[in-house]
């Protein structure tokens, strides 16, 4: 039998996962700055881009990560370095259009667009009230046929991102692994919606889904391929970081946070 490898980087989506509940939240940020030199590389992947993420951050009183990866995965920030790994954004490029999937998507009836502070070069956003798996894929498969290579990416029975076809979470994290000498084995990815899923089913990486996450999350990943904590939001995470040993205990916050967060 294998030996079970040392976590060596957290992955984590932020919304309805790190956040959601200010105590839990606080109580997260003082565990993990107690873990001294010993924690893992820390990564937060989120579908905001990477200012409101900072933004969010600030508010929240989360510890400033290593790497944020933004925009659904189509963008990984280095914070010691301060700007954007070039080397992943120009792996996204090839057969995508941006402007073609605009036009292609704005004629979908009941589809709008959300605001402009979501929007980037390879991510285009929309609203899409209660959608099934069937009306998602018929609208890839019309860009595709279209000439773009491109994927639709749906969550919390709203929000459509179409993003280039090798962009999502999973193959960002994948990414920052392979530049960082970590194998997915070595890592702990954490999210509760839909578009967590392609973290989750990378090759050998452990996961925790809070007892909060969409079943849209929980139907893709079965029974056996997550964690799944009965604390909701960050409880959740810290209990399964827990249950993985990156941490021996959880260590509430001193203080308690303002409510509204």
């Amino acid at each position: 039998m294998s030996k079970i490898k040392k976590i060596r980087l957290f992955c984590t989506d932020l919304d309805g996962t790190l956040l959601g509940k200010p105590a839990a939240t606080a109580d997260f940020t003082e565990t993990w700055r107690a873990g001294g030199a010993e924690r893992p590389v820390l990564v937060y992947s989120t579908g905001r881009l990477h200012g409101d993420a900072q933004r969010m951050i600030r508010i929240s009183g989360l510890p400033e990560p290593d790497f944020y990866i933004t925009g659904v995965g189509t963008m990984i920030f280095d914070v010691s370095s301060g700007g954007m790994i070039e080397g992943f954004t120009n792996t996204l490029n090839e057969g995508w259009d941006m402007e073609k999937v605009r036009g292609l998507v704005a004629g979908w009836e009941g589809i709008t667009e959300q605001p402009e502070e979501q929007q980037h070069g390879w991510k285009s956003s929309w609203f899409w009230n209660g959608r099934t798996k069937e009306d998602i894929a018929t609208l890839e498969s019309e860009i595709n046929s279209a000439g773009v290579a491109a994927q639709a990416v749906y969550s919390s029975a709203r929000d459509l991102d179409i993003l280039p076809k090798r962009a999502n979470k999973g193959n960002a994290v994948t990414w920052l692994c392979r530049h960082l000498g970590i194998g997915l084995d070595e890592i702990v990815v954490a999210g509760d919606t839909g578009n967590d899923a392609s973290m989750f089913l990378l090759d050998g990486v452990r996961g925790v889904a809070p007892g909060n996450a969409e079943s849209e999350l929980l139907e893709i990943l079965g029974d056996s391929r997550a964690y799944a904590a009965s604390g909701h939001c960050a409880a959740g995470i810290l209990e399964g970081l827990v249950h993985y040993g990156v941490f021996q205990t959880i260590i509430p916050a001193k203080q308690q946070p303002p409510t509204g967060l």
